[in-house]
């Protein structure tokens, strides 16, 4: 297949993108809005016990590495909770982007039907999965409509 056929949206996938993608959904920012890979390499190691740099995570977020072990890839795979497939096949990559997205702007949406516009709030929901996003946004929904037949009665 080429890149003409398939469109921009369908080019392959990097590891440092999708890395980018897993750091920006669920790892969260430190103080100074970036990762902290130090941090991150020292929880990816001791879950995984595989030996994990900062450096290397870094270098692997900024496409300077491409070429990961499969060690390595199992020690992400497991630390964001995604399955190894996420770092080999571009599809299952694109399919839980995707659904992380979807799930997001439920719960945008969700917010912004109740009101609710505090910031600090979003953030702390943006990190959770899909599945919490969706659960979220459903307990949001549902304490609006108790609410208004609290009103009502």
């Amino acid at each position: 297949m080429s890149e003409e056929r398939d469109g921009p949206d369908r080019r392959r996938l990097t590891v440092a993108q999708k890395l980018d993608h897993l750091l920006t959904m669920r790892a969260g920012p430190s103080e100074n809005g970036k990762p902290s890979y130090k941090k991150l390499a020292a929880e990816i190691a001791a879950q995984s016990g595989e030996t994990f740099s900062s450096v290397y995570l870094w270098q692997l977020h900024r496409g300077e590495r491409t070429n990961p072990t499969l060690r390595h890839l199992r020690a992400l795979a497991a630390y964001f909770d995604v399955p190894v497939s996420y770092f080999t096949e571009d599809d299952v990559a694109r399919r839980m982007i995707d659904e992380e997205v979807l799930a997001g702007r439920e719960l945008d949406q969700a917010m912004a039907d109740a009101g609710v516009s505090a910031v600090y709030l979003r953030g702390d929901l943006a990190a959770l999965s899909p599945e919490g996003k969706r659960m979220a946004a459903d307990m949001i929904r549902q304490l609006r409509e108790l609410e208004q037949g609290t009103r009502r009665a």
